[in-house]
């Protein structure tokens, strides 16, 4: 009875796993590239492109501009709040890939992004 337990719950262990990664797949399935993002405005996606430069506002607000350096950015992301933590600097110079819907902030496309899973692969970062 004891050894029917153990792949019970090892399989119970790993199915939690598979959710997640599954979750991140379908969110980064099809991502693109920030070049065109203002014509995506309104749309939840996910976009891949090179954090040019960024800027820590404080300490739960971090500016990351991709495809291009202050003021001449594709797109804004803003990343919000306590609960996503990830060191900017690692981040500089590397494509990275994230996920939320596109806005408009001061008529330039931004992404603000509040939860941990909008960021693939975030423990490259942190």
């Amino acid at each position: 009875m004891k050894y029917g337990l153990i792949p019970a719950f090892v399989l119970f262990l790993t199915a939690g796993s598979v959710k997640a990664q599954t979750a991140e797949a379908a969110h980064f399935a099809k991502p693109q590239s920030s070049k065109n993002i203002s014509a995506q405005v309104g749309q939840k996606l996910a976009v891949c492109d090179t954090v040019y430069d960024f800027r820590v506002v404080n300490p739960t607000t971090t500016l990351l501009n991709l495809g291009g350096r202050y003021p001449q950015q594709n797109l804004t992301v803003t990343i919000k709040g306590d609960a996503v933590k990830v060191n900017p600097a690692l981040m500089k110079g590397k494509p990275v890939c994230f996920y939320g819907e596109v806005t408009l902030f001061k008529n330039r496309p931004e992404m603000v992004v509040s939860a941990p899973e909008q960021i693939m692969d975030i423990k490259k970062y942190q």
